[in-house]
């Protein structure tokens, strides 16, 4: 099992890192992890290469595009203000040019030569994510979602896995096994699997308390897909406890929300705290992932080394 952390190259990261005296690398070592899961959420190379410390990379994810993929008129007309925020999205406004920001993102990871490459399959709108009134079924969502990859699945070199990250929002939540045999059934490409994102499934029960709760919840879920939970190949490793904050959501989201109050909203839902409790090794003994990827919030690197640090402490090594 390799471990790595997720690390997204923006400057003040980078900036961090060098005041720090240790390169990314030093880092790495310093923690006695395997590498990063690089997030590469761009149609454009990074201008440095990551090639020896990314063992995987998280593509880009456009929350919501299933009315775009339909061309519901109606429906962008109610999500986006205008056609131009519209193309500035997607990067057109019609299918194909979303498919191909799709395959340069793709082939801008590639150039990390990973081992994995991480999608997201859901959908919600900036309104959805607040009201948790969907338009959309998690089948809906899985159906379209398999298509859209079956398109640009020829881009990934067939040595790459493919692990598609559940969420809380309609798509691959892996709280219904019959949804998840669907969605694999339909992707037409060897080798993929699934990222199992802890965080996103407790964020599915908003009546667990502890961590104990949810560890058991993981567990019993993953053990109800029965053999597809052999398609789990990587672990996102976090805690998120934030139920009540979820119970007195108003089901009238808030207007002209902007990023920093979505950003916000999200983050007090899926917290990315460490585990703390020495149960989590029951999830790593049910799965027994290729990869653990310690996918937690940070303020700054001596943040995230804490966090890391203190999620270590309670795993078997």
């Amino acid at each position: 099992m390799k471990q790595v952390f997720n690390y997204c190259c923006i400057p003040e990261y980078e900036e961090e890192i060098k005041k720090s005296g240790k390169d990314l690398n030093m880092f790495i070592n310093t923690l006695d992890l395997d590498g990063v899961e690089l997030n590469v959420y761009r149609s454009n190379p990074y201008l440095q290469s990551f090639e020896s410390e990314a063992i995987g990379a998280h593509l880009r994810f456009w929350p919501a595009w299933l009315d775009f993929w339909r061309e519901n008129d109606e429906r962008l007309n109610k999500i986006y203000k205008s056609q131009k925020e519209i193309d500035e999205y997607y990067g057109g406004t019609t299918k194909a040019a979303w498919l191909l920001q799709i395959k340069r993102n793709i082939e801008a990871a590639l150039l990390e030569n990973p081992e994995y490459l991480v999608m997201h399959v859901s959908d919600a709108s900036d309104e959805e994510i607040f009201s948790f009134d969907f338009a959309h079924t998690d089948l809906e969502v899985v159906r379209a979602a398999a298509s859209v990859f079956n398109r640009v699945a020829h881009k990934i070199p067939e040595n790459v896995t493919v692990l598609f990250e559940n969420l809380w929002w309609p798509g691959l939540r892996l709280t219904d096994q019959k949804i998840v045999a669907k969605f694999f059934q339909l992707v037409k490409r060897e080798n993929v699997g699934i990222m199992l994102d802890t965080g996103h499934l407790m964020n599915t029960n908003p009546d667990l308390k502890t961590e104990e709760e949810a560890i058991d919840y993981v567990c019993e879920t993953i053990r109800n897909l029965g053999d597809y939970a052999k398609y789990i190949k990587g672990i996102h490793l976090s805690c998120s406890l934030t139920g009540a904050y979820v119970k007195k959501l108003s089901k009238n989201p808030p207007k002209n929300v902007d990023i920093h109050a979505k950003l916000t909203h999200i983050s007090k839902i899926d917290e990315h705290k460490p585990f703390t409790s020495s149960k989590v090794n029951e999830i790593i003994d049910l799965v027994k992932p290729k990869y653990l990827v310690h996918e937690l919030a940070y303020k700054d690197f001596k943040d995230l080394e804490k966090n890391i640090k203190t999620q270590l402490s309670v795993l078997k090594r």
